[in-house]
């Protein structure tokens, strides 16, 4: 008997955005690094620029697998926690466990930029 409900998959698309896809083009040298480390979990974005706010960060995203937000586009993310470190790469979770994140570059706390890119 044929069913006459649409199913609806509950999974998220992985988006094409990592070492092994055409996309890694044009991204920064250090989120294709970030990007060819195995994390262990998946990783809903890569975080660059990125500035503490309390837990939270403002950063630039690259590869939002959930679609929300563009490659260079300025996000905030939920409160998170660290959870393990990489090199100079660290992967943050969000407290309830849903997200991970990979923080690439981070600005220094307490150090005033000087509005010449340092």
């Amino acid at each position: 008997m044929k069913s006459v409900w649409a199913l609806k998959s509950n999974a998220s698309p992985v988006r094409p955005c990592g070492p092994g896809s055409t996309i890694t083009g044009g991204l920064p040298a250090e989120v294709v690094r970030a990007m060819a480390l195995d994390w262990g979990v998946y990783i809903d974005a890569y975080l660059l620029d990125a500035a503490r706010v309390g837990n939270r960060y403002a950063a630039i995203a690259f590869c939002d697998q959930s679609g929300a937000s563009s490659n260079g586009m300025t996000v905030a993310t939920p409160p998170v926690r660290h959870v393990a470190t990489r090199g100079a790469f660290k992967l943050l979770q969000t407290l309830d466990g849903a997200d991970s994140y990979v923080l690439v570059t981070e600005h220094d706390a307490g150090v005033v930029a000087n509005g010449n890119g340092n």
